[in-house]
């Protein structure tokens, strides 16, 4: 499997379309599910998508797989891209996003009750900021010092926007009764 896979890289990088094709396919959908976090709507995420594949063929050559597993090379292409059109669209503004109501959910460790859906279609519903914040401190694993460094904002504010998307995801959670607060 592992040679198979050097063998369709080192083609992609000769400019192979169907090596290109077989390696889009093998991880497209891996890669759409970590668009997807960071998009509005399923077309906003193709067009990361896509931007994100130009990309990682156009740099598969400075791909060193000595350095780490490929998946993870290729999800922070996508974040990377994702995060470029957010700054693009510049509706995203960090220090001003509205506060959460008062209403928590009372139980700590909410989150390990739900399936990845439910919890996928509940962050989708936070503020952008919120859901950037969470995505790349929670699913995606970068530091609050990385987050701000990638968005230009303090890492209090990246600490800040984490924990007011932790307290309405749980209010949310109890709007929509998938949780009851004891």
């Amino acid at each position: 499997m592992k040679e198979q896979l050097d063998h369709i890289i080192t083609k992609c990088q000769e400019g192979c379309r169907k090596s290109q094709r077989s390696f889009y396919m093998n991880f497209a959908d891996d890669l759409m599910a970590v668009s997807m976090r960071y998009a509005n709507d399923i077309g906003e995420a193709k067009d990361i998508l896509q931007n994100a594949f130009i990309k990682i063929f156009t740099h598969l050559s400075k791909y060193d797989k000595d350095r780490g597993s490929l998946k993870p090379w290729m999800s922070k292409i996508v974040v990377n891209e994702a995060l470029q059109l957010i700054r693009k669209k510049k509706n995203v503004r960090f220090s001003q996003l509205e506060l959460v109501h008062n209403m928590y959910a009372k139980e700590p460790d909410i989150f390990s009750q739900m399936n990845a859906e439910e919890i996928s279609v509940l962050i989708r519903q936070l503020p952008p900021g919120y859901k950037i914040v969470f995505n790349m401190y929670v699913i995606e694993g970068f530091s609050h010092r990385e987050i701000a460094e990638q968005l230009g904002i303090a890492e209090s504010a990246s600490r800040s926007q984490l924990s007011r998307a932790k307290k309405l995801l749980q209010e949310l959670i109890v709007q929509n009764k998938i949780f009851k607060v004891c």
